[in-house]
């Protein structure tokens, strides 16, 4: 047999449930279109949720959905001060420039590239109602 051929005698490997976290921040201005934004971004991140849900009235607890797979997702909304610079809704990653190509890929409509700000690595997109929202790695710089 060759190397990494298919063995009918190896059972089945299955994969463990996973628990995933995603960090939002909003403003009071923007509170009225979260719900979308994070339906949205569930779908595309590929958490399928086994039934709807809705955050339009965040609270001090964190979202928790399951998937039909057992996979745990927990949204982490964190209410900001009213700012007239921020915008939009951020959407917290790890890594802005993998999720960007994700996102493309997905059809995701973005309305800037990837740039540095003071904050991290950024980049902006619409969700399917329009609405416009922030993906953000934050970084730190620091003068050493």
């Amino acid at each position: 047999m060759s190397i990494g051929a298919y063995n009918n005698d190896e059972p089945a490997q299955t994969t463990q449930p996973r628990v995933f976290s995603l960090r939002v921040s909003y403003t009071t201005e923007l509170a009225a279109q979260l719900d979308t934004a994070l339906q949205f971004v569930v779908r595309k991140i590929g958490f399928k949720p086994s039934g709807p849900f809705t955050y339009s009235i965040p609270s001090e607890n964190n979202l928790i959905l399951d998937d039909t797979n057992g996979n745990r997702l927990i949204i982490n909304c964190q209410k900001l001060e009213s700012n007239d610079r921020i915008k939009s809704i951020i959407f917290y990653t790890d890594d802005c420039l993998r999720d960007y190509h994700k996102y493309i890929l997905l059809g995701v409509e973005f309305t800037s590239r990837p740039e540095y700000n003071g904050s991290g690595l950024q980049v902006n997109f619409l969700d399917h109602a329009g609405n416009c929202c922030t993906l953000l790695e934050e970084r730190i710089y620091t003068e050493t």
